[in-house]
């Protein structure tokens, strides 16, 4: 075993770094698969909680494991609980749409993610987005418009979600890197179960229905692939600039079409393909010209002050 950690300790960060993201990409496909099956039922907004109640039970036998004040020190815990606020946000609106889309149309309808992280890093950080950054995003936009296909198809209710989801999980993303440059995978992820579990209780509450034995082995299962698809996504972004991992997400698409079609007979048309491509080439340009300007930010000559 010593062996075979030293492996894997001798390969460069970035590798590391890509193949922790992987690995969460499948997580959370699993997650998506144990979600699925009760939200055919149950209310999104009570699965949203138990979603992440589970989570925390899961991760009880870490804290112990590390003792309570090494699994919860942080000198920023206003960042965690900003983080946790804003993903139950997103989280809710996910399980809205889970069951009123496909697998593959949720996936796809989420690489729209860096798009949004430059509209909103221009409108409310005063970035600086250049002419060919803006048109990026118009060509990400016009893939989600391939996908939804507005005046041909129904722009249905788990359309919308998604798209409103989007930026709330990307700026939960952005903050989680913040985070990870300070605090253990280990400390973001229980702080995000907790302030998760905590905001989506009293929603859960109003709209509570009692989920079947079946139904909380289901939650279990997922409680259990969502907790170690966050440790994997957080030990990647503290390995590997979010730059490069961006592609990474590509692959959700293969992993979530595959079990939609083969677990729940979910046909996308070719349209979802042909619309992720051009919003994965769109991220993927993005994700470049930012890495570009973080190299340019850093190589720049400081003049020492008069």
């Amino acid at each position: 075993m010593s062996a075979l950690v030293a492996r894997w300790l001798a390969l460069p960060p970035n590798l590391r770094g890509i193949l922790w993201v992987a690995l969460s990409g499948l997580l959370f496909a699993a997650l998506n698969v144990f979600t699925l099956i009760p939200a055919q039922h149950l209310n999104p907004f009570v699965m949203a909680f138990l979603r992440y109640l589970f989570g925390a039970l899961i991760l009880v036998p870490v804290i112990i494991q590390l003792g309570l004040y090494r699994s919860l020190h942080t000198n920023r815990l206003g960042l965690h609980v900003s983080r946790g606020a804003i993903h139950t946000a997103g989280m809710m609106l996910w399980f809205v749409a889970l069951p009123l889309t496909t697998l593959a149309e949720i996936t796809a309808l989420g690489f729209t993610g860096p798009i949004f992280v430059t509209i909103g890093a221009a409108l409310f950080l005063a970035e600086d987005v250049r002419l060919r950054r803006w048109i990026a995003v118009m060509v990400g936009f016009a893939g989600a418009m391939i996908i939804i296909r507005p005046g041909f198809g129904d722009i249905h209710l788990g359309v919308i979600c998604i798209l409103v989801s989007t930026p709330i999980f990307s700026a939960s993303n952005l903050i989680s890197k913040a985070l990870a440059r300070t605090d253990s995978a280990n400390t973001i992820v229980i702080w995000q179960n907790i302030v998760i579990v905590i905001c989506a209780f009293p929603v859960a509450l109003w709209f509570w229905q009692t989920p079947s034995w079946v139904d909380l082995l289901w939650f279990v299962a997922a409680g259990l692939a969502g907790t170690l698809g966050h440790v994997c996504q957080q030990r990647g972004y503290q390995l590997a600039d979010i730059t490069l991992l961006q592609p990474i997400g590509f692959l959700s698409l293969i992993w979530n079409t595959l079990l939609g079609y083969f677990l729940f007979f979910q046909q996308p048309d070719v349209w979802t393909f042909v619309g992720a491509a051009v919003i994965f080439a769109s991220a993927l340009y993005i994700s470049h010209r930012e890495a570009v300007r973080r190299a340019s930010i850093k190589s720049a000559p400081t003049n020492p002050a008069p």
